[in-house]
């Protein structure tokens, strides 16, 4: 009893995310001028969302955001201050272009 418990080394997410180098971001985010008219939400930062709700299996919107928001104190290894809001990843994903996410999963199958 009264075990504290510590899981050994890092999150998935964020071994996952080690793998994909800045320098990939930043090259498709200047090839396309990604984060131009995104101020409030980056381009590694709508990709670090959308990774979220793949690896945490959610089904909407809502979900992805309420599960980020459940666990924002642990999202400072992800480098979130906080969580973005649904508004804002809505409005993102309905404005940002696929292409830019294209681009980066090009460059890390070469």
């Amino acid at each position: 009893m009264g075990e504290i418990k510590k899981f050994p080394g890092q999150p998935v997410l964020s071994q996952i995310l080690d793998v994909i180098p800045g320098s990939i971001i930043n090259a498709a985010n200047r090839k396309h001028k990604s984060n131009r008219y995104y101020k409030k939400l980056s381009l590694r930062i709508h990709l670090v969302s959308l990774l979220y709700g793949v690896f945490s299996y959610c089904n909407g919107l809502r979900e992805l955001c309420e599960g980020m928001l459940a666990c924002e104190g642990k999202l400072t290894h992800l480098a979130l201050d906080r969580a973005p809001a649904r508004s804002t990843i809505s409005d993102t994903n309905s404005k940002r272009s696929y292409q830019v996410f294209e681009t980066i999963y090009y460059e890390l199958c070469l």
